[in-house]
């Protein structure tokens, strides 16, 4: 039907209702508009309106681009757990991280991922919604619930537990920052691995050939493939280490903290430590100061992570970075691919790493 007519069809079908007969006009005005307030104002199908904002059935481009405008004049929302019961689907994305969600707020390398993961998602329609609560059997209650079509794992400091937990998981899930062998799953994380052996490159071409990696004692995949990263570029280098006398293993900073005081008081000092992360770097370098020590005089500090602090410690500190950001959006486009074909292979995705020299490595 030409505009002309469906604009002249409108006003007739307005003038004759009145009396007792609510008019969409009223009906949008006190309960807020619905379907079949768009179709009487433009003089169509219910079914017809459903079809436009989903994206179905035929219909000529300006019919179909006269019902959105009219839905957003109207600030239309479609009812989304009707919709969802009717599609099988939430339109919705839950994410998991351990130990708590107060913890990974305040976690600069995760809030950068996040940001990915929201404005990928966003993109395409999808919400995220946090699971920060899990069933007794580990499986997050949001999954149980139905609420969510997919699941994003934060996998920092997940476990062997954790992990068995999710393998019964009803929905496509993504393993970020994080990778299992044994697990049947699209996942995610950066090259440790290759940015540990630029770490052991840039130190050799320095001079360095006494050094020491500090790593926490926690078997993570991303801290494993560090150290085996690290160790085989110092071995390509020629230089012969062994991993039991340089490497230190700990539970926390404090302890890193302490075990590097004692190594420099050593008959062999270390010149060069390399730690797991610029948390325990950054750490490391005020104990190094409270100590009446210097970096890079006393002893060379080098990073991993690129955190934001890394560039403003003094001195700035050298590291090993990775855009974060990427690795949320590009965990969110391997989920929507997995939505858009369940049947597709697994993938294992790997992301670059650089080395940032900055002013914490001395030459010898």
């Amino acid at each position: 039907m030409p505009r002309t007519m469906l604009l002249k069809h409108h006003e007739s079908g307005l003038a004759k209702t009145s009396g007792t007969h609510q008019s969409p006009r009223m009906s949008i005005t006190n309960g807020g508009a619905k379907l079949r307030d768009i179709a009487e104002l433009l003089g169509c199908s219910v079914a017809t309106v459903s079809n436009a904002i989903n994206g179905r059935g035929r219909m000529s481009v300006e019919m179909r681009q006269m019902i959105l405008d009219k839905c957003a004049e109207l600030n239309f929302v479609p009812n989304s757990a009707g919709r969802s019961l009717r599609l099988q689907r939430t339109d919705a994305v839950g994410v998991i991280y351990a130990p708590s969600f107060a913890e990974l707020f305040g976690n600069v390398f995760y809030a950068r991922i996040m940001e990915g993961l929201a404005e990928t998602f966003g993109a395409a329609g999808l919400d995220l919604v946090l699971g920060n609560r899990r069933d007794a059997d580990g499986l997050p209650s949001v999954v149980r619930q139905g609420k969510v079509d997919a699941l994003v794992v934060l996998a920092g400091v997940f476990t062997a537990a954790d992990y068995e937990a999710l393998r019964l998981c009803p929905v496509p899930l993504c393993i970020v920052d994080g990778y299992v062998r044994s697990f049947d799953a699209d996942s995610l994380t950066s090259d440790g691995f290759g940015g540990a052996q630029q770490v052991a490159e840039h130190l050799w071409q320095n001079g360095h050939r006494s050094v020491l990696m500090i790593a926490y004692r926690s078997p993570l995949y991303n801290i494993e493939q560090r150290i085996a990263g690290f160790f085989s570029g110092l071995r390509a280098c020629g230089l012969e280490v062994s991993e039991t006398e340089s490497l230190i293993r700990v539970d926390n900073d404090d302890e890193a903290a302490r075990e590097l005081l004692a190594r420099l008081d050593s008959a062999e000092p270390p010149t060069a430590v390399f730690t797991v992360n610029d948390t325990m770097a950054l750490h490391l370098m005020d104990a190094l100061e409270q100590a009446g020590r210097t970096v890079p005089d006393d002893v060379s500090i080098v990073g991993f992570d690129d955190d934001p602090m890394a560039s403003r410690a003094r001195p700035p500190l050298t590291t090993v970075g990775l855009k974060k950001r990427d690795i949320g959006a590009v965990s969110a486009r391997l989920l929507l691919e997995r939505l858009a074909n369940p049947d597709k292979p697994i993938v294992q995705q790997v992301q670059p790493t650089r080395l940032v020299i900055r002013e914490s490595v001395a030459q010898l």
